[in-house]
């Protein structure tokens, strides 16, 4: 009688399907063997590896100081693969995490610039660097995408502030926040351009963005960065609540203020140092066709226009002040006696601050206090004095140039003309008393569409 044996192993094949109008169901079957022409000991066929597995522990993994790049585009061959990140290839490379996270990557010139917090590398691109025998340095070009990685020499990274990062040229600029400078990155390495003068003025400054604030919120600092091709200036933004410095009018009033959250300054590639401080309060800017804008929030603003208002930036309701700060410091080492101001420039120049350090004068009621000197008006005004006669109290012309007395004001007594200022048995004191004078020299037409005006040279005469 017949008997059903199963066995371990099997020599066939049998396939259900496929559609036969010869069979009485419609559905054919197939029987092939699994040696290969049904050779003796032949090879045979099985399932094979399984191409695709299951991932279960698939999840996000942030790393910081990595980078990965996808599959290539080519326009014209209409190849996207940029949305592809193949695991099988080596689509990732890492930096030394020691250095911090990156901030910013800038490609230039077929090597790719990689800003880390407390670093600077660049890397090839589309090839990779060999050694002869004799440690000579070669490329070759490969498959691989990103290249050896090699730090520039120098500790100095870009913090947490790739918004300050601008570039002309082969010139890089930023900021490093932690080590109170303004770098610059060129064909010669990095170099700290906050050295030229402004050392202890960023070290100051820069700490700022971090430092925890009185009122106890919680706002970070941003140092935004841009570069002004018409004047060939890096231009860099310092804004945080705590930070002042940058004199401008506010939309409630037109009279000169000193806003606090921000201060604006350049530095120019001609003269290799800050040239200047400026009233705008930027969040981006660039430039193009030879032109310079700047933006603050949606308001974008066209520098240097012809028809363009002066000292008014973003729509704002009033002009901002121009104004130069000096530092007087004849005979250094002397103590001496700051008599006049003069200059030689545009009618409407006024002096907003006079003050020389404090030499232990009588009637002052600390160290620290300094000098002052009463205010000084444009040319042409005038006050009503006890007598009722108009009093010239602005700058004087002479000779086309500007000139005035310096008058030693009562300590913190208000420094402004005022109908008092005749009753002030003080008033006729001239000059203050130190080593040396700080001035602040302002122009300020609050409404109108303003004019060009000039500023040739401060001076002054001294008593030592």
């Amino acid at each position: 009688m017949a008997k059903e044996i199963e066995i371990s192993y099997y020599n066939a094949f049998v396939l259900y399907g496929g559609y036969d109008i010869g069979t009485t169901d419609g559905v054919s079957w197939h029987v092939e063997e699994s040696r290969i022409k049904g050779d003796f000991n032949g090879k045979s066929t099985d399932y094979g590896a399984r191409a695709y597995t299951t991932d279960n522990e698939y999840g996000i993994r942030r790393r910081p100081n990595a980078m990965i790049y996808s599959g290539i585009y080519n326009s014209k061959t209409k190849v996207n693969n940029t949305n592809q990140f193949s695991i099988a290839e080596s689509i990732t490379r890492s930096v030394d995490i020691a250095s911090g996270s990156i901030q910013h990557l800038h490609a230039e010139d077929g090597n790719l610039n990689v800003f880390q917090q407390h670093r600077v590398s660049r890397a090839l691109i589309d090839k990779d660097a060999i050694y002869t025998a004799e440690g000579l340095g070669l490329t070759t070009t490969g498959v691989q995408v990103i290249g050896q990685i090699v730090p520039y020499a120098g500790k100095y990274g870009i913090s947490d502030n790739p918004e300050s990062f601008a570039y002309f040229g082969t010139r890089k600029y930023f900021v490093d926040r932690q080590r109170g400078s303004v770098i610059r990155l060129s064909q010669n390495g990095l170099e700290p351009i906050s050295k030229y003068g402004m050392n202890d003025f960023f070290r100051e400054n820069l700490k700022k963005l971090k430092v925890p604030l009185s009122s106890g919120e919680t706002e970070k600092g941003k140092v935004y960065g841009m570069y002004d091709e018409r004047h060939g200036e890096y231009v860099i933004s310092l804004q945080r609540s705590n930070i002042t410095g940058g004199k401008k009018t506010t939309n409630n009033s037109s009279a000169t203020t000193s806003e606090n959250g921000f201060i604006t300054l350049g530095f120019s590639e001609d003269s290799n140092g800050w040239v200047s401080f400026y009233s705008y309060k930027p969040t981006f800017g660039f430039s193009m066709m030879n032109e310079f804008y700047t933006f603050n929030t949606d308001q974008l603003y066209l520098h240097y226009a012809e028809n363009g208002k002066y000292n008014n930036f973003y729509n704002s309701t009033y002009n901002d002040p121009s104004y130069v700060s000096l530092i007087m410091s004849d005979a250094a080492s002397s103590t001496k006696t700051f008599m006049t101001v003069n200059y030689e420039g545009s009618t409407g120049w006024r002096l907003d601050r006079a003050q020389a350090e404090n030499v232990n004068k009588l009637g002052y009621t600390n160290e620290i206090q300094k000098e002052e000197a009463y205010k000084i008006p444009e040319n042409g005004v005038t006050i009503i004095g006890a007598d009722g006669i108009g009093i010239e109290v602005g700058f004087r012309l002479k000779e086309s140039k500007y000139y005035a007395d310096l008058k030693q004001k009562v300590p913190y007594d208000s420094t402004d003309y005022n109908a008092n200022f005749n009753n002030n048995t003080l008033n006729t004191t001239l000059g203050i008393k130190g080593y040396h004078l700080e001035m602040d020299m302002v122009y300020h037409e609050p409404t109108g569409n303003g004019k060009k005006v000039e500023l040739f040279a401060v001076s002054n005469e001294i008593k030592l």
